[in-house]
């Protein structure tokens, strides 16, 4: 998995947004930073509205940190920290707000460094923990430790190796799909869910076998029963009937390989 897909893909961004929604109901039902003497239900509104935009704010600050950090030379740890830290200033102002709104008492007998500090505390625990789950163990010690490029892969030692992919199957696969830390292999009338990753996998293959025409999918060249094209979007027609996606910076090397042929072209 790639650092975009964390933020690209509405899966992940429906999980991280799942996490925020159980954080502000344990907030809630907790009550702390004196929110406790409140209603249940105001507390609970209160703490997951909060999750929910920190995680909007926090969420692409701290990937984009790991991303670009490393490529300016920066440790990760210390480009996660700091953007965190920074996000921190506009987020404890929306607490501000929203306490001004529920608790108004309360927010009155506070000062502008006790909003950020509770801010902070609360913060890098939380951004650490969706971290460590979202991204992954492995990959998020390697981060830390400053082994892993920008949007790339953990190093082998880093990276726990994946099963490899039975000889049958691979055999007789149409296309490979990736789905998070597996690989579905599409087979005549049926699929197969395997523990692996994919780059792994077509690293091994030979460019005679297939090609890998999207980040989620290899095609082995058989399998191909012609192409369509929608707009600017170009899409493998499989004998299964299956749809694969080409990415366009794939386009040309398939137009190379003679898989693009206008003969081929559905309607």
């Amino acid at each position: 998995m790639e650092l975009d897909d964390l933020l690209k893909r509405p899966e992940r961004w429906a999980s991280v947004l799942g996490w925020a929604t159980l954080a502000g109901l344990e907030f809630g039902l907790i009550g702390p930073f004196g929110s406790y003497a409140s209603h249940l239900f105001t507390r609970i509104a209160y703490w997951t509205l909060l999750f929910w935009l920190g995680s909007v704010l926090l969420w692409p600050c701290v990937v984009a940190a790991l991303a670009l950090g490393p490529r300016r030379g920066l440790p990760p740890l210390f480009s996660g920290v700091t953007v965190i830290l920074i996000a921190c200033v506009p987020l404890a102002m929306l607490g501000a707000i929203g306490t001004h709104l529920f608790w108004p008492v309360r927010a009155a007998g506070m000062r502008t460094l006790e909003w950020y500090g509770l801010t902070v505390v609360v913060a890098l625990p939380a951004m650490a923990g969706l971290l460590w789950i979202e991204l992954g163990r492995t990959r998020l010690l390697a981060a830390w430790r400053g082994r892993t490029m920008a949007g790339g892969a953990p190093p082998a030692e880093a990276r726990a190796p994946a099963p490899e992919l039975p000889d049958h199957l691979l055999a007789n696969a149409l296309c490979l799909q990736m789905e998070d830390h597996h690989v579905r292999i599409h087979l005549h009338g049926r699929s197969v869910l395997h523990h692996g990753v994919l780059r792994d996998i077509v690293e091994a293959l030979d460019d005679r076998r297939g090609l890998q025409v999207h980040r989620s999918w290899w095609v082995a060249r058989d399998a191909v029963r012609g192409w369509q094209r929608d707009g600017r979007s170009v899409g493998l027609i499989l004998v299964n009937g299956l749809r694969v996606p080409v990415a366009r910076n794939r386009v040309a090397l398939l137009r190379e390989h003679g898989w693009l042929d206008e003969a081929l072209q559905a309607a």
